[in-house]
């Protein structure tokens, strides 16, 4: 996390009184998601979706068949596992993700940080840090411990209402190929809403 002395976002946000403030990015965002809610663990997919949901998040995807996949999540995580912040496990090696003690101080260290500051988001967006916190603890808590088939349905659900704010997060294809994916989630929703409401999901 950097405060970018000499940018031109310094003295914006000094001009309107934004201070103190942080600059936060996907690693910061990543490890502050993990320690929500009780720093209970968390799988990759919904680690990825989540992210890819919160507004403030612009990254690349990655081929995917089913969920959003963020590229340089995917670094991150590698990182963080590197480094000790964090640990993998389950079913399948790397499908579950937790903090370790050392991942949870650090996570910890930057919250306290945060939540009496302002943050700066997407290098654009000025948040209070304690909204940020309380955005992702939310996220965690409703989409965690779902299944795959529920998380389609939540994600299908979501893209079918908000989807036009959503192509512009999409980097790595064209705006043709990102209204194809909108479009084709709009319909998986209209689809499983009815298959839902026949076997009474």
């Amino acid at each position: 996390m950097s405060a970018c002395q000499g940018d031109w976002k310094v003295d914006v946000l000094k001009q309107a009184n934004l201070v103190p403030w942080s600059l936060v990015g996907l690693k910061e965002l990543t490890l502050l998601f993990l320690a929500a809610d009780g720093r209970s663990p968390v799988s990759e997919e919904v680690i990825h979706m989540c992210l890819f949901l919160y507004p403030y998040v612009e990254a690349r995807l990655s081929p995917s068949i089913l969920f959003p996949r963020l590229e340089e999540l995917d670094k991150i995580l590698d990182d963080l596992h590197m480094q000790g912040l964090i640990e993998r496990g389950g079913e399948e090696k790397g499908s579950v993700i937790r903090l370790t003690e050392k991942g949870a101080a650090e996570a910890r260290k930057l919250a306290r940080q945060l939540a009496d500051s302002w943050v700066l988001l997407g290098g654009f967006v000025v948040r209070k840090g304690s909204d940020v916190l309380g955005e992702l603890e939310a996220m965690k808590k409703a989409y965690n411990g779902r299944g795959p088939l529920e998380l389609l349905k939540l994600l299908a659900s979501k893209l079918e209402t908000e989807g036009e704010n959503y192509i512009w997060k999409l980097r790595g294809i064209d705006e043709r190929s990102a209204r194809n994916i909108i479009r084709t989630f709009k319909q998986l929703s209209r689809e499983l809403k009815s298959v839902a409401k026949e076997f009474n999901w």
